[in-house]
């Protein structure tokens, strides 16, 4: 299946590829459930795997098939935000780094970024 241009232009290459390879209407399914998630997606799951719980046997077998035991980081597709206070305040709280990146719509990734970002070296103004 080709993507529409008008869609191709606007989904990050990751889910362009799986849309491409399962179907548009899967990959932004896999985008709903899972976004802002990394989610290994066995070869051969079981009936009772979240996977499958969560996307239904037909498509969660099929994207298991096509990913075959491959972990995706899935994008949100939602626009970036800058989060690092509000990701070291829920850090602080004790929320993994998953809940955290489910609760601001943000992903594993961006939320491990910036939470393992240091601040910027600035010299001291006042210093003698």
């Amino acid at each position: 299946m080709t993507l529409p241009p008008d869609h191709r232009d606007n989904l990050p290459a990751s889910i362009e590829e799986i849309g491409e390879a399962i179907g548009l209407r899967l990959a932004l399914k896999i985008v709903a459930v899972f976004g802002g998630r990394e989610i290994k997606f066995p070869g051969n799951p079981s009936d009772n795997h979240p996977v499958i719980l969560a996307l239904g046997k037909e498509d969660g077998y099929k994207v298991c098939e096509y990913m075959a035991g491959g972990t995706l980081s899935v994008p949100h597709c939602r626009p970036r935000r800058n989060a690092k206070a509000e990701i070291q305040r829920l850090e602080a709280e004790g929320l993994s780094r998953g809940e955290i990146a489910r609760r601001l719509g943000i992903t594993q990734r961006w939320v491990r970024k910036m939470a393992n970002d240091s601040p910027p070296d600035h010299p001291d103004l006042f210093s003698d």
